[in-house]
């Protein structure tokens, strides 16, 4: 069996939940992909713009989790490897 990365983005946006699942052929370039989500976020979601370090912050190699502790808007995005199954 083969192995795969995925980059999965979890989005709470005023209480609507979003899922986002990319397969990456790579670990790089699922971390890639995890950081460029990011850097989206803290630079072009007017939610978070410019007020980012208001929020509670966890970051890894793996993930990244940004929330906002006064409202119902987080955003989650992990990296990990997985099996194509067959």
């Amino acid at each position: 069996m083969g192995k795969i990365w995925l980059v999965t983005q979890e989005s709470n946006v005023d209480g609507e939940i979003f899922l986002n699942v990319v397969p990456c052929v790579s670990e790089e370039t699922a971390k890639r992909i995890m950081q460029e989500e990011k850097e989206t976020i803290l630079n072009e979601c007017h939610h978070y713009v410019g007020h980012y370090e208001d929020y509670e912050i966890e970051e890894s190699d793996e993930r990244f989790f940004i929330n906002d502790p006064c409202d119902d808007y987080y955003e989650e995005i992990k990296v990990f490897e997985a099996e194509i199954q067959h």
